[in-house]
């Protein structure tokens, strides 16, 4: 099988970055990840053709991103004044149902979300705040549609629409490539063993930037609503989203591991196949094991470490069965009210959007060399301390 490198360096790809957008400003911050992002995507991830220059343009586009988000932050210090109030974190682990809660919660009208083509394309153009977005638009959905083209399977699992809210993946990538380039989207071990030694902080420090730039350029001053905000990063991590959000509300979903692992196993499949040729479900499997035991291990220390932390637990088949209690759980915990403009918001859109709407993928265990007893001894704290959720 031929695989394909990026022919671009670093330098090379920051440099073009610059002259695409007349932005002469030395992006430091970002080389190093971008470095060991290029060598383990060229020797790691056997991408074929169209991969590899799908990859490259992407890379490109975080660069040029990055440099008009700084430009604009120079331009309009007015940006830093910009206020987070109380949002609501969906921190938990991926595959436990938290992509449902997130979307089911945006239907609701009664917070501020981030659209999938915001986050592909957060920055400003032209640095002015009324520009038309519509080239942006267009991008992230041009993207969309050879991302369904090359992968059609994926969209039975997770599924990218242009207008629709999507978890803060994108927006992640344009800090140290984040999630989309550690399992998601590439074959990267070594970036991947890089990037999980990395401090996240400094990561949701620049999401909160991110998030006020955003709020500045598509919400007006009075408009009060919370921010609803999600990613499988954050579990674990639950204590710097405090320290870095004071006023945040947190809420985590859980699920069988087995299951999980499955269904993590065959999403990562599905989504690598557009940019690899390579059968690699064997080793998606154990990749996969080892990633959620960390992130449950994490979790559990990070409760005995910091009793303090209010989280809101929730059962994966808890929300699949009553969605409406866990929705009211949810304002309950953070302090809100559920009006029954909002209750029926939410019917509406489950209605709208059954379980399997795009297509059943069916996937097991057993096809990534996973066993229920492997499960059991990897996961048995989390097991013990969770299992009732399940």
């Amino acid at each position: 099988m031929e695989s394909f490198e990026i022919k671009s360096s670093a330098q090379q790809l920051m440099s073009k970055a610059r002259e695409l957008t007349a932005i002469n400003i030395i992006d430091s911050d970002i080389e190093e990840a971008l470095e060991r992002l290029l060598r383990s995507l060229n020797t790691e991830a056997l991408l074929n053709e169209e991969g590899a220059r799908c990859m490259e343009q992407r890379l490109l586009t975080v660069l040029c991103n990055r440099l008009r988000m700084q430009r604009d932050f120079q331009q309009h210090p007015e940006i830093n004044e910009q206020k987070i109030v109380r949002p609501v974190f969906l921190t938990g682990a991926g595959r436990t149902g938290s992509t449902k809660m997130h979307k089911l919660l945006a239907a609701s009208g009664d917070f501020k979300y981030l659209h999938f083509w915001q986050q592909y394309n957060p920055s400003l153009r032209t640095g002015y705040r009324i520009e038309d977005p519509s080239d942006r638009v267009r991008e992230a959905d041009e993207f969309i549609r050879w991302f369904n083209e090359r992968t059609p399977e994926a969209k039975t699992i997770h599924h990218y629409e242009t207008f629709e809210p999507e978890e803060e993946t994108f927006l992640f990538d344009h800090t140290r490539f984040g999630i989309n380039y550690t399992l998601t989207h590439a074959c990267t071990p070594s970036f991947t063993q890089w990037f999980m030694t990395q401090d996240m902080k400094p990561q949701l420090e620049f999401l909160k930037q991110c998030v006020k730039y955003l709020q500045w350029q598509f919400y007006p001053d009075e408009d009060a609503r919370p921010w609803l905000l999600k990613n499988p990063q954050y579990s674990g991590r639950e204590h710097l989203i405090m320290q870095v959000f004071p006023d945040a509300v947190l809420v985590a979903t859980h699920r069988d591991p087995g299951k999980r692992i499955a269904s993590a196993a065959g999403l990562m499949a599905c989504m690598q196949k557009a940019y690899s040729d390579a059968d690699r479900a064997i080793a998606l499997g154990q990749q996969i094991v080892e990633f959620m035991v960390i992130c449950a291990d994490q979790y559990l220390e990070l409760l005995d470490a910091h009793p303090e932390l209010k989280i809101l637990d929730i059962g994966y088949t808890e929300l699949t069965k009553n969605s409406e209690l866990v929705a009211e759980k949810v304002y309950a915990h953070a302090g809100r009210t559920l009006t029954e403009k909002a209750k029926q918001a939410m019917r509406d859109w489950e209605q709208r959007n059954r379980q399997h709407k795009h297509g059943v993928y069916k996937y097991s265990a057993a096809d990534y060399s996973i066993t229920p007893e492997m499960v059991k001894e990897r996961f048995g704290p989390y097991i013990k301390r969770f299992g009732q959720c399940f």
